[in-house]
């Protein structure tokens, strides 16, 4: 415990005070929290630049970045906002909100604020989502349906110059490919899905 208060002492987020020998603790107001945040924030803002041009600099001899988790997983849906293409989609939102709980509609909405357009051939199952009776996120949204997604377990992101597929189990897996091959591969697959939808 005192290893503890110690830690949250050099942080500021606790105050302490020894009165006849004996140590005093009290907690700082929770907005120091908030505070500490906005300056971890500020010096991360201020290295990006330079972490960016490290990884420019660095040839990517393979195009394929795995991640494992759903965090790490949370990064291939980062990724695509980031990019700010337009998204062809197929797969589950159903089985992904299962794994992903509720970051799949904080997705949505993030595309929807950085007006990605999505394509999207969903499972059967995702007929009538109520997170597409947004104007907004509808407006940017073409749909189509196949009941045989209702089963499928990973869902495929076509976008920009990538391709990323995400696993729905409880330890989730993606992978973003950056090939040409691969992207036109899925681009015809996901053309032919489109057709039949």
């Amino acid at each position: 415990t005192y290893d503890n208060l110690s830690l949250l002492v050099n942080k500021g987020i606790v105050s302490s005070v020894v009165k006849d020998n004996v140590n005093y603790y009290e907690a700082a107001n929770p907005k120091k929290i908030v505070h500490l945040l906005e300056e971890k924030k500020e010096r991360i803002e201020k290295i990006i630049p330079q972490l960016i041009s490290m990884k420019e600099s660095i040839s990517d001899r393979t195009g394929v970045t795995y991640f494992e988790g759903k965090k790490g997983v949370l990064t291939v849906l980062n990724d695509i906002l980031d990019e700010g293409k337009e998204l062809w989609f197929y797969g589950s939102r159903k089985k992904a909100l299962i794994a992903l709980q509720h970051y799949p509609e904080n997705f949505i909405k993030k595309r929807a604020d950085k007006n990605i357009k999505l394509k999207a051939v969903l499972a059967k199952e995702d007929k009538g989502d109520p997170v597409y009776k947004d104007n907004k996120i509808f407006k940017l949204s073409s749909l189509k349906y196949l009941d045989s997604f209702d089963r499928v377990d990973t869902n495929v992101f076509i976008y920009s110059d990538r391709v990323a597929f995400m696993t729905s189990s409880e330890n989730p897996v993606g992978i973003i490919i950056k090939n040409k091959e691969v992207l036109n591969q899925q681009k015809a697959l996901f053309n032919i899905f489109w057709d039949i939808a």
